[in-house]
């Protein structure tokens, strides 16, 4: 037992010890990118100083859990900036600081290997770590800092007062979201509390009429009792016994009538005040909840610094990160769901658009790219995110080549885009204008998952770019996902829920006013001919028998997306009112035109329409891309495939692949015995090695791309040479794709080989 509670409290422990580890390793990183750069001597030894103490608070830590790897790598990382510390400045070559940040990573690694199912690292590692950040030049042995002893750092504690204190509870993040979920669900009782009491309303209406009657029928019964027979002379229709009993029974319904009116009245005054309640606590409630899953944005950006100086060393480039409004607050929730996006935008920038230092200086720009980060609270509950770089721009004519090339547009459809149309384009699956396919970029599928996350937030994202001045995302999110003002609308007697954020105005017009041009239904607003469609028609419902629901009126909502404007008309727009958003399911995640559904206080649920995705169905452009890549039609016949490995272990392998997937498979031990191939046979795409006897692949590729009758013949290159300067060559050689090895994955091939045939 004693083992047990031990165990559960070391556990308790390490989960906190990460957490701390988390937040010093991001500090620290941070910290090194910036000595990198070489800051003024001041300033560098601010962010030395940082930098030591937070390797001193690691070691402390990793003591304490007993990670003694990590605390010899914090050890040996701390003798080197105490040297540093003691000369106050840092003489150290750009290209040393690898080790350290290597160092960084793979305390980062042990700390993840301390997991369960984790694989630990190998102590070869961390003794390569540690030599080599022995060996770095700092004008002192290391031998002289041991002997000195540093290893004490007084901190001197932040003075507060009493008042100023926070108290803080640490609560795990999955109990938070549960909290706020079981909250979020109580808006559905509001709701439910608000058609009770419309209910009640509309009992007592009814109520009303039958009270009006009776009292009308009570009054006229003196009158009924005599009528004149046919004789002329007086004739008695009821007997006065009957009569009598009648007007009795009447004077008590009237009177139970009072009855009833009086405790139905008191039972609406209660549901009103109670829901008064429900809707104030309820309110108040998520509010609260709402701010306590609120975060400042800088907590999925505290990474961007390493990953933009990574990611460009990796291409031979410098860049650079400006980050603004940092400290805007944003839910939690829709942090987790753009970071993913938000890295595909950096690479895109990176990889796309900051030119080598050399083109950069030749086009009179600075060495280094610079990537702006900009975070503004803009009305209506959202936050604008501009993310832009300063590199070469779009090639648009590119964009559009590489559309044609992929038959998303005809060459004639191509030319009649203008700018904005064709910018557009390169948010569609498919379109790249990466000369290769590498793990960074090539495979035109970056964009189109940015594009599809942020409109699964109920946002927009748009694009801007100048040639050799830069690109501009520009990004339009709400700040929180819970819920968000709607339009209710019916077509076809269905109801749909529109976001208010994409609708610029709800109107009725008469019928007569929709025209056609150029065979087109418009509408005019402000002056501006507008699309104009009937929502059913979209959505392939039937039509109404009198659309707008009068022959002479229609009513529509014009939305607007990015400046592009389309009016759908409706059979009735019911108001406007707060909606609860509820996501379809993972099975249902890409439906057509379809964001989620609410859940209305009658429990029926309301889709709520993807706005953007309903403006693209509109205009006949395809719905979000789907990343899966649709498998060749048997009656296309199999494609021929040259596979050039000299491994014979290694080309069994790719030949498996391939024939698994349908492809006819054709292989040679090298360069010379694959051209020897090639003049025999027809292939419709070469996969070959590098590194081969004879011929090896970059020549291989050369060679084919010299000769007119194979010049368009894709070729992709599977190898483990990793290096920028390798994966250059394969660029210049010609080649289509460059895949590294260590990082291969059999569906990466096969993604890659279906995009170039």
């Amino acid at each position: 037992m004693a083992d047990k509670k031990e165990n559960g409290i070391k556990k308790r422990l390490l989960s906190t010890f990460k957490v701390e580890a988390k937040d010093i390793l991001n500090a620290l990183s941070l910290g090194i990118v910036k000595l990198e750069k070489s800051p003024p001597e001041n300033i560098q030894m601010d962010i030395v100083e940082a930098v030591y103490r937070g390797i001193h608070s690691l070691k402390g830590a990793a003591r304490a859990v007993n990670l003694t790897d990590v605390e010899v790598i914090c050890q040996t990382l701390e003798n080197v900036f105490s040297v540093w510390k003691e000369e106050g400045r840092i003489e150290l070559a750009k290209g040393n600081f690898e080790v350290i940040f290597s160092a960084v990573e793979l305390i980062n690694s042990i700390i993840l290997s301390a997991e369960e199912g984790q694989s630990p690292v190998e102590k070869k590692d961390i003794a390569k770590i540690v030599k080599g950040l022995s060996k770095i030049e700092t004008g002192r042995e290391l031998s002289e800092i041991k002997q000195k002893g540093i290893e004490k750092v007084y901190v001197r504690p932040s003075v507060q007062t009493p008042a100023s204190i926070v108290e803080t509870v640490k609560i795990p993040t999955a109990r938070l979201k549960s909290i706020l979920l079981q909250t979020e669900e109580m808006i559905a009782t509001k709701f439910i509390a608000n058609q009770q009491v419309e209910n009640l309303i509309d009992i007592n209406n009814v109520f009303d009429s039958l009270k009006a009657e009776c009292k009308k029928a009570y009054l006229d019964m003196p009158k009924n009792r005599i009528k004149e027979g046919k004789s002329g002379g007086e004739g008695r229709v009821l007997d006065e016994n009957v009569s009598l009993k009648l007007n009795e029974y009447l004077g008590w319904t009237q009177a139970q009538i009072k009855t009833i009116e009086g405790r139905l009245l008191s039972l609406i005054k209660s549901a009103k005040h109670f829901n008064k309640t429900i809707d104030r606590m309820v309110d108040n409630l998520l509010s609260d909840m709402k701010s306590a899953m609120l975060l400042p944005f800088f907590t999925i950006l505290e990474g961007f610094p390493l990953l933009i100086r990574n990611i460009s060393h990796e291409l031979g480039k410098e860049a650079d990160v400006v980050i603004k409004g940092e400290w805007e607050e944003i839910d939690r929730r829709v942090l987790d769901e753009i970071k993913i996006p938000f890295m595909h935008l950096v690479r895109n920038c990176i990889d796309h658009g900051i030119e080598k230092p050399e083109s950069r200086l030749k086009n009179g720009k600075k060495r280094e790219g610079t990537i702006t980060i900009e975070i503004l609270q803009i009305t209506g509950g959202k936050v604008e995110i501009n993310m832009s770089d300063d590199g070469a721009g779009i090639d648009i004519e590119n964009v559009k080549r590489s559309a044609v090339k992929e038959n998303i547009l005809s060459q004639k459809e191509a030319k009649g885009l203008n700018e904005n149309e064709a910018l557009s384009l390169i948010f569609r699956s498919g379109i790249s204008t990466s000369p290769i396919v590498t793990d960074l970029s090539g495979r035109g599928l970056g964009l189109a998952i940015v594009r599809e996350q942020i409109e699964k937030l109920n946002g927009i994202i748009s694009v801007e770019s100048k040639p050799n001045i830069g690109t501009r995302f520009k990004i339009v999110i709400p700040i929180t996902v819970a819920t968000f003002r709607g339009i209710l609308v019916k077509t076809s007697d269905q109801p749909f829920i529109l976001p208010d954020s994409n609708v610029e105005t709800v109107n009725r017009i008469k019928t007569d006013k929709i025209k056609t041009a150029e065979n087109r239904e418009t509408v005019t607003h402000n002056g501006t001919p507008v699309s104009f469609v009937y929502l059913s028609n979209i959505l392939g419902l039937p039509v109404s028998r009198e659309k707008g629901g009068s022959p002479l009126f229609t009513n529509l909502l014009i939305t607007n997306v990015n400046g592009e404007r389309i009016a759908f008309g409706v059979d009735e727009v019911v108001g406007e009112q707060e909606v609860m958003f509820k996501g379809l399911g993972r099975q249902l995640q890409n439906v057509k035109n379809i964001a989620g559904a609410a859940v209305f206080g009658s429990g029926k649920p309301v889709p709520i329409l993807n706005i953007p995705d309903l403006m693209r169905t509109a205009v006949g452009a395809e719905a979000l891309p789907k990343v899966s890549v649709p498998v060749e039609k048997a009656e296309e016949g199999r494609k021929s495939i040259l596979v050039v490995e000299d491994s014979i272990t290694s080309r069994i392998l790719l030949k498996n692949i391939l024939e698994s997937a349908g492809y006819n498979v054709r292989t040679a031990v090298d360069g010379i015995d694959a051209i020897t191939a090639l003049k025999t046979e027809d292939f419709d795409i070469v996969v070959s090695d590098i590194e081969m006897p004879r011929m090896n692949g970059f020549d291989l590729t050369a060679k084919i791309r010299s000769d007119k009758k194979f010049e368009e013949l894709p070729v992709v290159l599977v190898t483990a040479l990793e290096s920028r300067e390798d994966r250059e060559r394969g660029i210049d050689v010609g080649a289509n794709a460059y895949i590294v090895k260590s990082s291969f994955d059999q569906s990466n091939l096969l993604e890659v080989v279906r995009r170039f045939i």
